[in-house]
């Protein structure tokens, strides 16, 4: 016992280094503050060989959407009017005419592409298809059985299609289907925003996020950039509101194919870095196990990981299925990471300035993250093993194993089923 105790205290302080975030690397890389719409990462670590004598012969997959469209036409809208009002009032800066032009460019280009998926999207999937295929090709031998669940939206079924693509050029010969219907949405995507609402109307949440957003949005710098009246100001504009609209789309263009331009040159890094910091705090709080919430919102993960849990055992006894890869949100994402405990992503933190330290939405739910479940089995041995990849990096559980990050299947299935029977 006390030997498990201290792999559990090594695996918990591993996580924490790993997980440590300081401002100086996300000011050398600011495409990381765009948080949940921060484009792919590729730079992968190398994979841990498998223990010898072990191949993969099941993946169990669930992906996030690519790059798309802001989520909503309503912001485009909003703002062209907010600039548009200021304008007829000749209440804006120079700098300020440069925004509303921007402003009128990105609403004529994806007013009407909302929540889309982008180019940029369709070959992040397209990327992680190959790779997937390239580092276990005995997953994907001739005639593999793949099944392919996509929630039915839009940019989720384009991602499924993307990957199918790619999966059928480097493999014409596997037998893929595909379903995006209402009936598998309740695992999908499953969410009970209300039962994390009771919480975020505690005094000690609001006071944490009152005390979060007093230190961290400052808008009175852009606003004065931006409009050259300040009566008109005090009347007509929202400065913390349109700071943030502003903020928002800024992060999405990192995902847009077709336009030159982003809202970088508005923003000081500062003020990016407190943006982000806030946004952190959302995911965290709503979908993260976040004291303050009870960890609430890591519970909608609980029939996906019922789900990925059943169709293992399924592959395991011989049905037939080499992959089954799941297509869908960042509302499931990141409670499946948070519910499965996966390194990184268990950080329990009350001071929420200091969340960033700890626990990133952008190394969990970037455009296109996802969780594999590799599945690996030996002749020689009746044990199966399991890795997990985060974003296709590894990732230790909590779970102590002398294989890591390789374990033994009973023992994460275990841990699992007492989990989601909680």
């Amino acid at each position: 016992m006390k030997n498990l105790i201290l792999a559990a205290i090594g695996l918990t302080l591993c996580a924490n280094v790993q997980a440590q975030t300081t401002k100086d690397e996300l000011f050398a890389n600011p495409q990381k503050m765009g948080g949940n719409q921060c484009v792919y990462q590729t730079d992968f670590k190398p994979q841990t060989p498998a223990p010898k004598g072990y191949a993969p012969f099941y993946i169990s997959h669930y992906g996030r959407h690519g790059s798309r469209y802001h989520y909503t036409g309503f912001d485009y809208a909003l703002m062209r009017k907010i600039m548009a009002a200021a304008d007829s009032a000749n209440a804006l800066t120079p700098l300020g005419k440069t925004l509303k032009a921007r402003i009128d460019s990105l609403y004529a280009d994806g007013f009407l592409r909302a929540g889309d998926l982008t180019r940029t999207g369709f070959n992040q999937h397209q990327g992680i298809a190959k790779r997937m295929v390239t580092s276990f090709p005995e997953v994907f031998a001739d005639g593999a059985k793949i099944d392919v669940k996509a929630s039915t939206s839009h940019r989720c079924i384009m991602s499924m299609d993307a990957f199918c693509q790619q999966l059928k050029a480097m493999r014409p010969s596997l037998n893929i289907t595909t379903e995006s219907s209402k009936r598998i949405m309740s695992y999908i995507i499953f969410e009970e925003p209300d039962s994390v609402r009771v919480y975020l109307k505690t005094d000690a949440w609001r006071k944490a996020d009152s005390t979060l957003n007093s230190q961290c949005i400052h808008p009175e710098r852009l606003v004065a950039s931006v409009f050259s009246d300040t009566a008109y100001v005090r009347k007509k504009v929202n400065g913390q509101m349109f700071m943030r609209k502003l903020y928002d789309l800024h992060s999405n263009m990192q995902g847009i194919d077709d336009l030159n331009f982003d809202f970088s040159e508005f923003f000081t890094d500062e003020e990016l870095f407190g943006n982000w910091q806030c946004s952190n705090s959302y995911w965290y709080s709503n979908f993260g196990n976040c004291p303050y919430t009870k960890s609430r919102g890591a519970k909608f993960a609980k029939n996906l990981l019922t789900n990925i849990l059943d169709e293992a055992d399924k592959a395991i006894a011989g049905n037939g299925n080499s992959a089954t890869l799941r297509f869908g949100h960042d509302t499931a994402l990141l409670p499946l990471a948070s519910l499965m405990q996966l390194e990184g992503c268990t950080a329990s933190v009350t001071d929420l300035k200091d969340l960033y330290k700890e626990w990133c939405d952008f190394k969990i739910i970037p455009m296109a993250g996802n969780i594999q479940m590799i599945f690996y089995k030996s002749a020689k041995s009746d044990k199966i093993l399991v890795k997990v990849m985060l974003n296709e990096n590894e990732v230790k559980l909590p779970i102590n194993s002398k294989t890591a990050p390789y374990y033994d299947w009973n023992e994460v299935e275990s841990l699992y089923r007492k989990t989601v029977s909680e």
